[in-house]
């Protein structure tokens, strides 16, 4: 898949091209919910659960262990996906970003590509809005 617009160019991203390719790949699998998500997990030994990062890290070829280094080295970097690998960088975790599921990080990913920016925010408050939105057409008379 090889997608250029709307998404930013990699160097205005500030990564490499073959993250933006990943994060780009691994935005359809989340929408589709083809990967399991575990946001405070950068990659299990299997490989089948990790978050942002460690996802695209695996799907680049790093080994489970490459891939936490990867994830680890991005914060301490204070890299351009910092901010998208880390909801936020809270001892606790508190952010609800930490539990997003596949379509909430999937929105962060593509506020990524398309601002610079993931809006964890706005990206959790897809669930919010998509939940409203079910109750009301349940609720709405026939």
């Amino acid at each position: 898949m090889n997608h250029c617009q709307p998404y930013l160019s990699a160097a205005a991203l500030g990564v490499e091209d073959w993250e933006r390719n990943e994060l780009i790949a691994l935005a359809s699998r989340l929408l589709n919910e083809d990967v399991a998500l575990d946001m405070t997990r950068a990659a299990s030994d299997c490989g089948s659960v990790g978050c942002v990062g460690g996802h695209m890290a695996l799907a680049h070829g790093m080994s489970a262990l490459g891939a936490r280094r990867y994830v680890q080295d991005a914060a301490q970097a204070d890299s351009a996906l910092a901010s998208l690998f880390f909801p936020d960088l809270t001892v606790n975790k508190a952010h609800p970003g930490w539990r997003a599921r596949p379509v909430e990080a999937a929105h962060a990913i593509l506020n990524f590509l398309t601002t610079g920016a993931p809006d964890w925010d706005g990206a959790m408050g897809a669930r919010a809005a998509s939940r409203r939105r079910t109750r009301s057409n349940v609720m709405a008379p026939a």
